[in-house]
């Protein structure tokens, strides 16, 4: 009777260290299912509707969702050298690692920066070993394109969304970190849908009639400010935007739209009736231009200013403060320099053969010993 005892007792200890063993999580299986990251659930925000403790489960999982591994614009690296001879960009911080991850700011490869929301903006990474490749945003993988050569590679991303990112890959080893900050760029982020309706030249389309309509029902009606912007708040979905203005034609569009956050639709684009004016001996085929002027605030010409495109190279202005300045397509950033003002950057699309008119209007400063009071 005492040896059933002592077995019984024996038996119940091992019960319980079982027990015990198991709820701490020591478990092999346990284990593996706590430390692999579910990417249906892991660092997903709490207000992404396709969330832990929703009902929406993998089947019903929209087509938009950035989580979602069926995402339709996931996101491509292409091989491709940042210093070649058509790009001349140049390293502005010092990275210790073997793989090597860059945003591309103006002429320069840097580890944190900015960029404007509805931007497109690039990433260029150095990949120093073969190995199967990852690259997360805050924790949450937004690419995987498995074994990956040595060499450098470029990713071309576009801020849809008002948030902060924060980049890092991983590629038999991790690469340093790089922190994307997204900017408002004029754009009314009170609301959960924004965007703009502009002209050919580039300048805002007001009373412009912006309608909204979603993929699974629902359409939704407003009007530009004087400055072509517009907001609303509209359920979480995927939308084509349209707008109609008198005197102009203009593009379509698409939003997708996160509870939440700020999401932007792309830009929509009004040509007048008259058609688009290409300027004596311009390559309509290959560049575009810029033109405008450079004011004070109350619109008169500085002649003599520095139109500064991309960090790069500049142009003067003329006695009226009038510049011209042929671009290549795509978007380039823009200010002004000149003595005794002070100007807000901005950013311009150029399309191939069209020109795109911009105005830089400065406000007075103070200048050491020169008696200019803002």
């Amino acid at each position: 009777m005492k040896l059933i005892g002592i077995l019984s007792l024996s038996a119940l200890l091992v019960f319980v260290f079982a027990m015990a063993y198991g709820s701490s999580g020591l478990d092999s299986e346990e284990s593996e299912l706590e430390y692999l990251q579910n990417p249906f659930a892991a660092d997903r925000p709490e207000w992404d509707p396709y969330g832990p403790g929703h009902d929406s489960g993998y089947a019903g999982r929209a087509e938009w969702d950035p989580y979602s591994p069926q995402s339709r614009d996931s996101p491509q690296l292409i091989s491709a050298d940042p210093f070649a001879p058509d790009l001349g960009l140049s390293l502005g911080d010092e990275v210790l690692s073997p793989n090597q991850l860059y945003l591309q700011s103006s002429g320069l490869l840097v580890t944190s920066g900015q960029v404007s929301l509805g931007a497109p903006y690039t990433l260029w990474l150095y990949v120093a070993n073969w190995g199967i490749f990852n690259l997360y945003d805050r924790g949450s993988r937004v690419l995987s394109s498995g074994f990956i050569s040595p060499g450098w590679y470029r990713l071309d991303r576009y801020a849809e969304t008002l948030e902060s990112h924060l980049y890092q890959f991983n590629a038999s080893g991790w690469s340093n970190g790089v922190e994307v900050a997204v900017n408002p760029a004029g754009y009314p982020t009170s609301y959960g849908l924004v965007g703009r309706v502009i002209d050919d030249y580039g300048n805002g389309i007001s009373g412009a009639r912006v309608r909204i309509s979603g993929a699974e029902g629902g359409v939704f009606t407003t009007v530009t400010n004087a400055l072509g912007y517009y907001g609303m708040d509209v359920p979480s979905g995927i939308y084509s935007v349209t707008a109609e203005a008198e005197g102009f034609s203009i593009t379509t569009s698409t939003a997708r739209v996160w509870t939440g956050t700020v999401s932007v639709a792309g830009v929509l684009v009004g040509y007048s009736s008259g058609g688009a004016f290409y300027p004596a001996g311009s390559d309509q085929n290959e560049y575009g231009w810029l033109e405008g002027k450079v004011v004070d605030k109350v619109g008169s010409g500085i002649p003599g200013a520095k139109v500064r495109i991309d960090g790069l190279f500049s142009a003067s202005t003329d006695a009226d403060g009038g510049y011209w300045i042929s671009l290549s397509p795509g978007w380039h950033s823009i200010t002004a320099d000149a003595s005794g003002y002070k100007f807000s950057p901005t950013s311009v699309s150029i399309r191939p053969g069209q020109g795109s008119k911009l105005d830089l209007r400065g406000t007075k400063v103070a200048v050491l010993g020169s008696g200019i009071y803002s």
